[in-house]
């Protein structure tokens, strides 16, 4: 405002006061519960669109059977169980999908469609079922939770880093 504004109008205006904002107080700890529903609503979307938990589908390593071993006695041969790479297998990880090992750049994409819309339903079932879930689990154990984190995670100096 210039001098003369002030001067004549400074008598009628009541004058403004600029309040500060409180600080907010933010717990920047890591949420164990919060991280399990995270983790389980993506594996139900994975299973519902690529056929494999999310491990499995960032990594591309499926579980199953990754060979077969003779029987020394002359049976009946056993299959050995682990994780490998299968880009043949009916699922879909992101290595396959950008064209890694075998597979050709973009080949599970339709796939991926595909699978969306046969799973639809089963995905929303289980979004809406794991959302419920937790929060009913979270109204049930709040006092235990409490407890964890005010009576044990406190005296051992981990409050602030993560939280049940």
């Amino acid at each position: 405002m210039s001098f003369i504004n002030r001067l004549f109008f400074g008598w009628f205006m009541a004058r403004r006061r600029t309040r500060k904002k409180p600080t907010r107080r933010r717990t920047r700890s890591f949420n164990v519960l919060n991280a399990a529903e995270m983790y389980l609503q993506t594996n139900v979307l994975t299973q519902g669109f690529a056929g494999v938990n999310p491990i499995e589908f960032v990594t591309g390593q499926e579980y199953g059977i990754t060979g077969a071993s003779s029987n020394p006695m002359g049976g009946k041969p056993t299959a050995k169980y682990g994780f490998a790479y299968r880009p043949q297998n009916i699922s879909v990880t992101i290595p396959e999908i950008m064209g890694m090992g075998s597979a050709n750049l973009g080949d599970g994409i339709s796939a991926l469609v595909e699978n969306g819309k046969s799973n639809w339903l089963n995905m929303l079932i289980g979004t809406v079922g794991v959302k419920a879930g937790f929060a009913v689990a979270k109204k049930i154990t709040s006092k235990q939770r409490s407890f964890i984190n005010n009576q044990v995670m406190k005296p051992l100096g981990l409050k602030s880093m993560v939280r049940v």
